[in-house]
């Protein structure tokens, strides 16, 4: 995979997250603790993310990269980078960023 190949699964990651936090979180009454990326609904869809990310990575690697054999460094470090990415567009202590006068 090649710089841009991450630089579109970093965005479809970002999206996700994104898409979770406004279309799923922001829907739901608001909760007593306020969502940070320590609210357990949070970790959640983080660890859920997590291993949809380990099966992506495998399926990538076995019919994309043309993987034989199982490359766990590739899929575990590829769904960690992922989770990290996608835990930006979960994050809504930053949902909007107000631009200074």
């Amino acid at each position: 995979m090649g710089f841009f190949s991450y630089v579109v699964l970093g965005g479809f990651s970002y999206a996700a997250g994104w898409a979770v936090r406004t279309y799923i979180l922001d829907k739901k009454p608001e909760p007593e603790q306020p969502y940070n990326l320590k609210h357990p609904t949070i970790l959640l869809y983080m660890v859920g993310f997590c291993l949809v990310m380990l099966v992506v990575s495998w399926l990538m690697g076995r019919y994309l990269l043309g993987h034989v054999t199982m490359d766990v460094p590739f899929i575990v470090v590829n769904s960690l980078v992922a989770t990290f990415v996608y835990s930006f567009g979960l994050n809504p202590e930053k949902a909007s960023y107000d631009v200074p006068d």
